[in-house]
């Protein structure tokens, strides 16, 4: 982005006043973001119980994943070459209000503590181990922990898994950015060109495409990239405090790590998420049309092929996560089953075979990160 004149006919340059619905392009240029503040209408009563919305195909119309509230009643054409805000819901979590002057993030009510029944192994697993997620900080950040978390997605879960995740987690990042197939400057989401079909099989292109674009735009903005699926449940205090304890001028590499015996680099697996800091990720972007970071290779494995290129082009590997009593911090799988996982998946054992498992209580860190497949409705 080389002019500010791209973003006239959507935004408006603004002095640099500061208030709260500014963002700057590339860090430095001022812009106004008209859909700043955006919120649906939350509705003061519920036609049914939240137990009630957890159930798949429900007919509430007040569970907040209604595909009508998010029906478009103005044009969300951001305009070419747009570059998203990305520390919009940050500001509105500092700001304590949507633009109509409603609490934001939206309240939630004390009967989704009881959602899930008392034997249920999700609640057992948060009580015995306790899992807490460290409450959000209210304070801008102010040292070098700015954290960009991204996620993505398709069009098709906007409505419920992305706009859960707006109301409640997301705030924690100091940025958040949503790569879709459709834009919404709502949200954030944006769509990106890559190479190939958007399908499973091509993940590699568009996992590309999506730290191409960070690194072209916010790589001086942040000193960690955080990147995961839409389906993953995240602690942000507990991500930021843990990746406060690295120093984030120097290359890093954390996830939950992934090693079959024998393999001499192992890698992150992309469903737990993994962050990158600002070092690492130039270091991958200076070498991706390069050989070991296979710039033409069609692929599911991108997890599998962003440590290569790490550990091949930067000599940056993967690094131990657990806490000092060897649980971990990051999950690939969701509460129930890492609480009640008996050791008898031969090809998750092996990939844990170098380092160990630790089974029941003991799966997961008090500080824990991150939970990953969850699904619909439960996000």
């Amino acid at each position: 982005l080389s002019t500010s004149s791209q973003h006239a006919s959507t935004e408006q340059q603004i002095p640099s006043e500061n208030p709260r619905n500014v963002y700057y392009i590339n860090g430095t240029i001022p812009v106004v973001n008209k859909w700043y503040g955006w919120q649906p209408e939350i509705p003061k009563s519920m036609d049914c119980t939240w137990q009630q919305c957890l159930v798949k195909d429900h007919n509430c119309t007040t569970c907040r994943d209604s595909l009508e509230d998010m029906k478009n009643t103005t044009s969300l054409d951001p305009g070419k070459d747009w570059v998203p805000d990305v520390t919009m819901l940050r500001r509105m979590f500092l700001d304590g209000h949507d633009a109509n002057g409603n609490p934001w993030p939206p309240p939630l009510d004390d009967e989704l503590c009881n959602v899930f029944p008392k034997n249920d192994s999700t609640r057992e697993l948060f009580d015995v181990v306790p899992i807490i997620g460290a409450p959000i900080s209210r304070e801008p950040e102010k040292g070098n922990n700015k954290v960009l978390c991204f996620i993505y997605a398709m069009e098709n879960g906007h409505h419920n898994k992305i706009r859960s995740m707006r109301e409640t987690w997301a705030p924690g990042c100091d940025g958040f950015l949503v790569f879709s197939t459709k834009s919404d400057p709502r949200i954030p989401a944006i769509s990106v060109p890559h190479k190939g079909a958007e399908k499973y099989g091509n993940m590699w292109f568009k996992i590309r495409s999506m730290f191409e674009f960070v690194g072209k735009h916010y790589l001086s903005q942040f000193d960690w990239f955080y990147m995961g699926g839409d389906d993953l449940l995240v602690f942000p205090q507990n991500l930021k405090n843990y990746l406060a304890t690295f120093n984030s001028s120097e290359p890093h590499y954390l996830g939950r790590r992934f090693k079959t015996l024998g393999n001499r680099t192992g890698f992150n697996t992309g469903g737990a998420g993994y962050a990158l800091t600002r070092p690492s990720l130039q270091c991958m972007l200076d070498h991706y049309d390069e050989a070991p970071c296979n710039p033409w290779k069609k692929s599911s494995a991108e997890d599998v092929l962003t440590a290569r290129c790490l550990a091949k082009a930067c000599n940056i590997p993967f690094e131990d996560t657990r806490d000092d009593q060897m649980r971990e911090r990051f999950h690939h799988w969701w509460p129930e089953w890492e609480y009640r996982y008996k050791g008898r998946l031969h090809w998750y054992q092996g990939f844990h075979a170098e380092w160990g498992l630790l089974l029941g209580k003991n799966c997961c860190s008090p500080e824990t990160v991150n939970f990953h497949y969850i699904k619909i409705p439960a996000m």
